[in-house]
């Protein structure tokens, strides 16, 4: 039986990935890293962050992997691109910092489609420095996930994010696989699944249904 960590468990994705976590029977104990806490459930261990600081919950504690839904958007950090830095790159780095010194195996991160540290727009950019700094930790296996636009309750209740999606959802079947729109609920169970594949080294997935279907019945 294994351990695993799970930071940004209250989010849309986080908090379905965590639900997927505790009925996977490979794990006997799934960590979250909140700013406030859970409702109990069986095999359900919380670290609260003090201050609102999440770097700060981290603990001495063996897990077998991390799985980072840590995120935000510029709407909800009001433009503020330094507080964006802060959640989407600075945090999720220190996350992936103290897992690799602490010999975490496997680490599994929520990017997004179009990451690039050389891109133009900041986003990406950002998304992409993410990435590269991540990959230069040097874990012997690194998921990451790039999905398009996804769906979701708490998404579709945004009128901006509506709007985006019923016009991505009447273009979908000219697009690609990667930039179709995907239920948040399928990338969490491809986030929990990955940690069941045996090949080392760094996997980036833009088509990710496929991983969202296999069942895995150990942890590498």
């Amino acid at each position: 039986m294994q351990r695993i960590l799970l930071a940004g468990a209250t989010g849309l994705i986080g908090s379905t990935a965590l639900d997927c976590a505790l009925e996977d029977a490979r794990f006997d104990r799934v960590i979250a890293i909140t700013r406030k806490p859970l409702t109990p459930k069986p095999k359900l261990e919380q670290w609260v962050a003090a201050d609102g600081d999440l770097l700060s919950a981290l603990l001495n504690e063996p897990v077998s992997a991390v799985i980072c839904c840590l995120g935000t958007t510029m709407r909800n950090v009001g433009g503020d691109k330094a507080r964006f830095i802060h959640v989407d790159k600075d945090l999720v780095l220190g996350l992936g910092r103290w897992a690799r010194s602490h010999g975490v195996p496997i680490f599994c991160v929520v990017s997004a489609v179009g990451a690039d540290a050389s891109s133009a727009i900041f986003y990406n950019r950002v998304k992409g420095e993410m990435e590269d700094g991540l990959k230069a930790l040097g874990f012997p296996a690194l998921h990451i996930f790039q999905p398009s636009i996804l769906t979701g309750p708490r998404i579709e209740k945004r009128l901006g994010e509506r709007i985006g999606i019923a016009m991505m959802k009447v273009v979908a079947p000219l697009l690609p696989p990667r930039m179709k729109p995907m239920p948040h609920d399928m990338l969490a169970h491809a986030l929990i699944n990955s940690t069941g594949i045996a090949v080392g080294g760094t996997h980036r997935y833009t088509e990710i249904r496929a991983l969202a279907a296999q069942k895995f019945t150990t942890v590498p």
